[in-house]
């Protein structure tokens, strides 16, 4: 069968993606428009306050610093296997198997998770709207399906469908950013918003670095496009550090002018007041700008979403197919369609688990935001953060095995990598130790729901033993 799949599988589209695509690809999974006006004043309301601003530069910095080991180990393993591919190299074939289920598990949970907001955010702008009532579960399963047929089709379109709307949320964001700057805000700008002065606590402080990371998660994907990039040796270094600056920049500065409008010492208290925080950055657009971009940003914010569902859902259908491909998970998986080229039986696989889970949490009668969001998406944030230690351990491992490869670089190879494993071992210690915080589940659930990842691993581990050839052909699996 493996045979099979190699002689007959005509492979991804190569060539159809430059450096501005594949850095829209990624930054679309990164929701700028869902992180401002969803996850942001939850973070300022339930972690530090404006702590969140000095928390989101602090990660920008730190991804960027894991970026130069990733992007440099990366040109020397040519395969777009991503984050489990560094490991296997780094780290050994076990390490690799287990890192490669992990991270199937982390953005299975990203993209279903984003599900229980994407229905109700639909649901309350239809209701204001139409006064009509739907149930949040009808937006998300017709989300999945639709998302499945884009995806199932080829990957260009999605790039075109994800490049508008990711151009229109940071349209309306600047459009706020500017008129705050014009108008002014309460008592004159001041330097507040940077400091980390009056947090109430450093475990609390810790959550807010986890909030912060999670609005990053999806930019470290750029390597999954590598078959399909225009020149990926150059293309796939440019993305990657344009979409860590981009997002990194226009969370920071758009935050510090929200934080700014709102007044530093009284943001919390008016979240606080205020029963849906999602509707505080609307409120402050009414203020400054008008109804009109207000109810605009409402139309976007549910775009937003979906935008961030449809590039997660890519995001794991490539990971389906190169799992099938090496071996790691059934071989029939690892083809793509006769004609879109597009890895359409991962999109399949993915959209029949999206609508089961979807269902089932509907069935139950739980809180979406609650429960499918908060539970699942979170665990999908500590996936990524131990994916992204255990590959800067693996950078180290992999140049001391090889150092003719980047000779007389220690910087690239050892110590951006050993700042990177200090940095991702402390949030991954805050995230596991207050997931309690971070999704509300409480007593054995919040042990239960982070095990996943374990039993995760474990599963990918034994796999890759029992499987020994399936994770060789990471080395000669080449773009």
């Amino acid at each position: 069968m493996t045979q099979e799949v190699a002689s007959t599988d005509r492979g991804l589209r190569a060539g159809t993606l430059g450096a501005a695509a594949v850095t829209l690809m990624v930054v679309s999974a990164v929701a700028p428009l869902t992180n401002m006006a969803g996850v942001l004043p939850v973070a300022i309301l339930f972690g530090n306050g404006t702590a969140i601003v000095p928390a989101f530069m602090l990660m920008m910095v730190l991804v960027l610093i894991f970026s130069v080991g990733y992007v440099t180990m990366s040109r020397h393993v040519q395969n777009a296997g991503a984050f489990y591919t560094l490991i296997t190299k780094g780290l050994g074939k076990t390490a690799g198997g287990a890192a490669a289920l992990v991270a199937l598990l982390g953005y299975n949970c990203m993209q279903i998770g984003m599900s229980g907001m994407f229905g109700p955010v639909c649901a309350d702008l239809v209701k204001t709207f139409t006064g009509a009532a739907v149930p949040w579960w009808a937006f998300s399963l017709a989300a999945s399906v639709l998302i499945g047929v884009l995806a199932y089709r080829r990957v260009d379109l999605s790039a075109k469908v994800l490049g508008i709307l990711v151009l229109a949320e940071f349209a309306v964001i600047l459009i706020l950013d500017l008129m705050i700057v014009y108008k002014g805000v309460p008592g004159g700008f001041d330097l507040a918003p940077l400091s980390l002065a009056g947090m109430p606590s450093t475990s609390a402080l810790g959550v807010t670095f986890v909030f912060a990371f999670g609005c990053y998660i999806g930019i470290e994907a750029t390597t999954l496009y590598s078959d399909e990039a225009k020149d990926p040796k150059r293309t796939i270094p440019i993305a990657t550090y344009a979409a860590v600056l981009l997002i990194g920049i226009f969370y920071s500065v758009s935050t510090i002018w929200i934080v700014e409008a709102a007044g530093t010492s009284t943001i919390v208290a008016q979240l606080q007041s205020i029963g849906d925080p999602v509707q505080f950055v609307f409120k402050i657009t009414e203020q400054y700008v008008g109804n009109w971009l207000a109810v605009t940003m409402r139309v976007l914010f549910v775009t937003s979403v979906f935008a961030c569902l449809l590039a997660f859902h890519n995001h794991v259908a490539r990971y389906f197919y190169y799992l099938g491909k090496e071996g790691l998970l059934p071989s029939w998986l690892g083809r793509t369609h006769d004609t879109y080229q597009s890895p359409h039986r991962g999109t399949i696989v993915q959209t029949v688990v999206a609508l089961a889970v979807i269902s089932a949490f509907a069935i139950a009668g739980l809180d979406p935001l609650l429960t499918l969001f908060a539970w699942i998406a979170n665990i999908a944030v500590i996936c990524i953060i131990l994916l992204m230690l255990f590959v800067s351990i693996a950078v180290i491992a992999f140049f001391s095995k090889n150092p003719k490869l980047e000779p007389n670089q220690p910087i690239k190879t050892k110590l951006m990598p050993a700042l990177a494993i200090v940095g991702f071992a402390a949030v991954a210690y805050f995230g596991i130790s207050g997931f309690d915080i971070l999704t509300g589940a409480s007593g054995p659930l919040a042990i239960l729901l982070p095990s996943t990842i374990l039993v995760a691993g474990i599963i990918g581990a034994v796999r890759a033993m029992m499987r020994p050839d399936a994770v060789s052909r990471l080395s000669t699996d080449t773009i």
